[in-house]
């Protein structure tokens, strides 16, 4: 990617998350079309996706500890994209610096905690969503 292409990532992605901030309620008022979890509502086990539109919400309410009670995963996902952004904006100063860890048995070791977590919070209501 060259420089122009970096800042233009680098001024576009904090004014997202302004815009996504200020129209948040209307964001958030497309959630009663989503209607109720299927897999829920015929097994009473939580899917990977349960959660997701209440963690969102406890997010734009900046309530961090609910997001990830609700659904780790957003909050997990917002964290990674912000350590990239770190990394984006320090390569454009000319400053190469790696938050991220590069190795790929580190994200398959990540995938799989979060298989475990997505099975194990069936089964333990303090990290079940709310």
């Amino acid at each position: 990617m060259n420089k122009t292409m970096k800042i233009a990532v680098a001024v576009s992605a904090p004014t997202a998350v302004v815009l996504m901030y200020v129209f948040k309620e209307q964001i958030l008022g497309i959630a009663p079309y989503f209607g109720v979890c299927t897999f829920y509502t015929l097994t009473g086990i939580y899917c990977p996706g349960c959660g997701n539109t209440r963690s969102v919400r406890a997010m734009f309410d900046l309530n961090f500890p609910l997001a990830v009670r609700n659904n780790a995963s957003l909050p997990f996902i917002a964290l990674l994209l912000l350590c990239l952004y770190i990394e984006l904006v320090a390569d454009i100063f000319g400053k190469r610096i790696k938050i991220l860890p590069r190795k790929p048995w580190i994200w398959f070791t990540v995938l799989g905690l979060f298989g475990v977590y997505f099975i194990v919070r069936n089964f333990i209501p303090a990290i079940a969503p709310v």
